[in-house]
């Protein structure tokens, strides 16, 4: 009998042990999800084990900045609970947000709200991530602002700036741990964020470098830092329509990751290449080229670009169009006539430079010369850079570019009356084709009402020459 109650006693003290070991784990694993939220789970595993957290350089981190516009006047207007109550939604819908696009949340001061890619694991696509990411918050915000309008109710609008460049990363204190990170990159993000419209998503150009790609961009001029000067600014439009889902500009679709692994894992540097050549033009080609101009040049890659992610080219294809777009008029820094021959051979002298390999510069010289007209494409690549070089055909901006190469054919010599011009135009019209079924769709209807335009002016004769 006394053994069996000792047996009941050791029994109830295993009890007690083991329901204090499932206590202690609760709040170790509460302890650990709280640490996790305070900072980054790889730095809060070094935490952990090693029992400090040191410093990190970053060779390339992406900073997002918000701010709410007016938060001040806001803040005075509002109950301290009820401000607080509504910014912890917006910061848990930016937080959802910003864990789908691979950030992570630095802090928040205020109203400001600030979070990273890049850190503190390494990546290649955070300025990408943090681009989509502010996007997609500036959509949730703009949703709100619209309802808003039609409802009657109160809405905030947000300021929101990023920039990428080389950052210090790591934990500070000891007794209240924060996961912060430090640098010129973040003073540079917040200085986009207080210069950024409303409602919109501004960039340094340090980050439209790396998405240009992907996104469609507009140009805002420069703006002055305290530590670098002077800096570009851009506005993000929306993804390119042709990577995003429903051609919306705000969900990137399986093409656009196919054209990152392209630009991320291709041997070929196609955009140090682009910017070499465009440096060439803009030095080389006169002014007398109204219609040869370095503008030609953008145009005929941007609509290349468009025809071949249309047409399902997302290899080392666009690499070669693109290249070959930028390359096909480069020969008018040497001579107005014939000038492909000039233009091959420039490709051939600069881009083994950047990765291009014998093979893909005889694809690249052959897209050249397709280009002399008339065309005469033999396969899908020749037909997308045949159909981009003559895109304007069939655009509602003919006119202003025919009027272009008018002037150009006329101080050359080429023709001497607007008359005369008019007629070639009709015969080119009537004789030009589209290849590919993007072109045909989308530019063919109007191509034939440009036609009927210049024959209406022909038959009003009303030139003067």
């Amino acid at each position: 009998m006394k053994i069996e109650s000792q047996k009941k006693v050791i029994e109830e003290e295993k009890h007690k042990v083991e329901e204090q070991k499932r206590l202690l784990q609760i709040e170790k694993d509460k302890t650990e999800t709280l640490l996790r939220n305070i900072i980054p789970e790889s730095t809060a595993e070094e935490l952990k084990t090693k029992g400090r957290a040191s410093a990190r350089a970053y060779k390339t981190v992406s900073v997002l900045f918000t701010d709410f516009v007016g938060f001040t006047k806001i803040a005075e207007n509002m109950k301290p609970t009820d401000l607080v109550n509504k910014l912890d939604v917006y910061f848990r819908k930016f937080d959802e947000i910003i864990v789908k696009n691979n950030l992570e949340k630095i802090k928040t001061i205020g109203d400001a709200y600030m979070c990273a890619g890049g850190v503190p694991v390494r990546n290649n696509t955070n300025p990408i991530d943090a681009v989509l990411a502010a996007l997609q918050i500036q959509e949730y915000m703009n949703t709100l602002k619209s309802n808003g309008l039609k409802t009657g109710e109160e809405f905030w609008e947000l300021r929101l700036g990023i920039n990428t460049g080389e950052v210090t990363a790591g934990v500070i204190g000891s007794e209240r741990l924060a996961y912060d990170i430090w640098g010129a990159t973040v003073n540079q993000a917040q200085r986009m964020e207080m210069m950024g419209e409303p409602g919109r998503v501004t960039i340094s150009g340090s980050t439209f470098k790396l998405i240009e790609p992907y996104f469609e961009c507009t140009y805002r001029g420069k703006v002055k830092t305290k530590s670098k000067g002077l800096i570009e600014m851009f506005t993000v439009e929306r993804i390119k329509p042709e990577l995003s889902i429903n051609g919306e500009g705000l969900y990137p679709n399986e093409r656009f990751q196919q054209i990152v692994n392209l630009h991320l894992y291709s041997s070929i540097n196609y955009y140090k290449a682009e910017r070499h050549i465009i440096k060439v033009l803009e030095k080389g080609l006169s002014p007398m080229l109204h219609y040869h101009s370095i503008e030609h040049t953008k145009d005929v890659v941007r609509a290349v670009e468009r025809y071949a992610l249309l047409e399902g080219v997302t290899d080392e294809g666009l690499f070669l169009l693109k290249s070959a777009a930028t390359y096909h008029d480069a020969g008018f820094v040497e001579i107005y006539e014939k000038n492909e021959p000039v233009g091959a051979r420039m490709a051939e002298e600069i881009l083994p430079k950047y990765g291009y390999s014998d093979q893909h510069i005889a694809q690249i010289k052959e897209l050249i010369f397709v280009t002399q007209i008339p065309h005469q494409p033999k396969n899908k690549l020749e037909q997308i850079i045949c159909d981009a070089d003559l895109d304007y055909l069939g655009r509602d901006d003919f006119h202003e570019i025919a009027d272009r190469l008018r002037r150009e054919l006329r101080e050359h010599g080429k023709i001497n009356s607007d008359r005369q011009w008019d007629n070639m135009q009709v015969a080119f019209l009537n004789m030009h084709k589209y290849f590919t079924p993007t072109a045909i769709a989308s530019r063919q209807t109007k191509k034939m009402q440009n036609l009927k335009e210049v024959e209406e002016r022909l038959a009003r004769n009303e030139y003067k020459d």
